[in-house]
């Protein structure tokens, strides 16, 4: 039986594929001994698959690009999200995107996959950040929705799970990330580990495909997995089906990375380190199946 230990960087449902596929027993159906490992951080998870702790797994796309920037071997060989799914939340002074002038706006770090996606989305309103807001940088473990209850911001960018949690709270949601065409979530090792090892890793991918095809068609054992890895959701059941809602629709069905959504997401990156304009997308992806 082939092992493997697959990382995953938040407790996001967007990452909960393996556990999905896990329960439903896909892993042993292709005689694969698999422990999903969450290290709740995207940047650790991206040296866990350089060193091989957790060779393959999802970290979240600047993560890898910055990695790979710095002369290590990444590869991206599946689209899981090829577009964002973030949500501005915001508190009751804030009825749409005008109000944001004048206004505390919390950011989880500008190299980080939701502070990314909070300044490409403030150059698309027209807002800037040095004149017409003031930006909070809240630090490398999130805490944008505590900051928000607390009244320390006016508004943040964050993930499906906590927007919708914030808005049964009295929260605002005035804003999506959903147009931007930025690759969120790739499944990536590297290219040493994938010469060695790649019908394992072209396996690992094709659970993934079928770990999809079930969390969209099997909802109530879906829900359910889900709720076991996320307490706080499942105490909200509306919550937690408009998340399934989402994430059910926005999966990609074939794993196919968009190329396209790299090279917006290379885009971004290079707006804070050059070097990234050297790159394409096609470079940094092998599609297994």
């Amino acid at each position: 039986m082939d092992e493997i230990r697959i990382g995953i960087g938040v407790s996001s449902i967007g990452r909960f594929l393996p556990l999905v596929g896990k329960a439903a027993g896909l892993f042993a159906k292709k005689n694969i001994s698999v422990e999903v490992v969450n290290q709740q951080d995207e940047e650790k998870v991206v040296q866990d698959i350089v060193t091989q702790a957790t060779p393959v797994g999802t970290p979240n796309a600047p993560s890898l690009i910055f990695s790979l920037l710095e002369g290590n071997d990444l590869v991206i060989v599946g689209g899981i999200l090829n577009r964002p799914a973030f949500y501005l939340a915001a508190n009751a002074t804030i009825g749409g995107i005008a109000d944001l002038k004048g206004k505390r706006v919390g950011i989880n770090q500008p190299r980080r996959m939701a502070g990314m996606v909070m300044l490409a989305l403030l150059r698309r309103w027209d807002l800037n950040t040095e004149r017409d807001l003031t930006l909070v940088d809240l630090g490398i473990n999130d805490r944008s929705l505590e900051a928000l209850r607390a009244g320390e911001i006016d508004a943040a960018l964050l993930p499906p799970e906590k927007a919708f949690l914030a808005e049964t709270e009295g929260f605002r949601v005035v804003a999506d990330s959903l147009t931007l065409d930025c690759h969120w979530v790739p499944l990536a090792t590297t290219r040493r580990f994938l010469a060695a090892n790649r019908e394992l890793v072209k396996k690992v991918a094709s659970v993934y495909v079928e770990s999809i095809r079930l969390f969209g068609a099997q909802r109530e054992a879906t829900l359910k997995e889900i709720g076991r890895w996320l307490p706080a959701l499942e105490k909200k059941p509306q919550v937690l089906e408009k998340c399934y809602e989402l994430f059910a629709g926005h999966f990609e069905p074939t794993l196919t990375p968009s190329l396209s959504s790299i090279s917006s997401i290379l885009n971004e990156v290079a707006l804070q380190d050059p070097r990234a304009k050297e790159v394409t997308a096609a470079s940094i992806v092998e599609k297994l199946i």
